[in-house]
């Protein structure tokens, strides 16, 4: 906590530290959640803001990691609904101009697209539990944490994508 406190008191060097070391983290969970390159680094640079302005709120008894993690989902979020609307005109225009559809045909055959894919047709709230506890491999009370909601909800969430996720795959 020594490192958060001097980016708290505004040394520059332990800011640039604490977002060198979690910046990897934030990255793989922005990218799991919207799986495009670029979107995931405009939403890690954004979560890196708000961790500035608000590093002042953190409750230093919690994990500084599972406090990213929330920031980078609710980021994530907002992100996703600013763009859905621009990205289906954008879609709707190509397949209109006969281009086809945007996504390359050789990655959407892939199995790592397909369940991705699957998983990004869940609702909000299960994709964040499932993009929590199998790819980053928290535990489910370390999900309840992030998404502050009881290790029963985020059992009953994991349970409930998966039955979705079987359903969309055998589609």
């Amino acid at each position: 906590m020594e490192l958060y406190q001097r980016a708290v008191d505004g040394e520059a060097r332990a800011l640039e530290r604490l977002v060198r070391d979690h910046y990897p983290s934030v990255y793989r969970l922005a990218y799991k959640w919207c799986g495009v390159q670029q979107d995931a680094e405009d939403i890690t640079q954004e979560v890196f803001v708000r961790m500035v302005r608000k590093l002042h709120t953190f409750n230093q008894a919690a994990s500084i990691k599972t406090w990213l993690y929330r920031i980078t989902l609710n980021t994530a979020r907002d992100f996703h609904r600013k763009t859905a609307n621009r990205r289906k005109h954008e879609s709707a225009f190509a397949r209109e101009e006969g281009c086809g559809n945007p996504v390359p045909c050789a990655d959407s055959q892939t199995e790592a697209k397909r369940i991705y894919q699957a998983i990004d047709r869940l609702p909000e709230k299960q994709k964040s539990a499932v993009l929590l506890v199998f790819s980053e491999e928290l535990s489910h009370k370390e999900a309840a944490r992030v998404l502050q909601c009881s290790e029963s909800t985020i059992s009953w969430r994991v349970f409930m994508a998966r039955k979705r996720l079987k359903k969309l795959l055998n589609e």
